[in-house]
């Protein structure tokens, strides 16, 4: 019985061993992969930022998959989705469709975009919130206005969106949001001004 415990235990400390190797050997791999997608990607980038910045926009986005040397915004963020520049490449999309007038495609992709810091999660909403102002659905935009001002609170997005969403709310005959929303920045962001 001893010898049987003993054949066992050896057995499974092989197998276990084994399997340890090749969570190791696919982690690696796949950190392999991933280091040389995110260059690949980042590279891409640059090409369709070139693009959107010299006011290119439907070269930047590449949606109809023209045969040229880069992917362009759309590409990318399909491409290499797990990676940094594929989630920016989103939001760059979302901008893209948005200056296009194609604003569902521009909520639709803003929706996909996921950021952490400071500014663009605001930017994010406040796009989305812009896009259903074209729309003509104010509802919609109101409560995105109030996300984005709300997300992360901040002396250059948070003041914009309130000022939004104050105007929206007046546009709507909601006089009391209106005046809260006007209320907010006047206490908390009192330097904040629109030219």
């Amino acid at each position: 019985m001893n010898e049987i415990n003993k054949n066992l235990t050896k057995k499974n400390t092989i197998f276990f061993s084994i399997i340890f190797l090749l969570i190791i050997i696919v982690i690696g791999i796949c950190f392999f992969f991933k280091n040389s997608s995110e260059e690949k990607a980042m590279k891409e980038l640059n090409y369709a930022q070139q693009y959107f910045y010299q006011g290119s926009i439907e070269k930047a986005l590449n949606r109809k998959k023209n045969q040229i040397n880069y992917l362009g915004f759309l590409g990318i963020a399909s491409k290499y989705p797990f990676t940094k520049a594929g989630n920016i490449s989103k939001f760059y999309a979302g901008i893209c469709y948005y200056k296009l007038g194609d604003y569902k495609e521009s909520i639709k992709v803003m929706k996909n975009f996921s950021a952490k810091d400071e500014i663009l999660p605001a930017v994010k909403y406040g796009i989305i919130g812009d896009a259903f102002t074209q729309m003509k659905n104010k509802k919609e935009a109101l409560k995105n206005y109030v996300i984005a001002a709300n997300i992360r609170e901040n002396e250059i997005t948070t003041p914009l969106y309130y000022y939004k969403a104050a105007l929206l709310s007046f546009s709507m005959k909601k006089y009391k949001n209106s005046k809260y929303f006007f209320q907010k920045i006047e206490t908390k962001y009192p330097f904040f001004c629109i030219e």
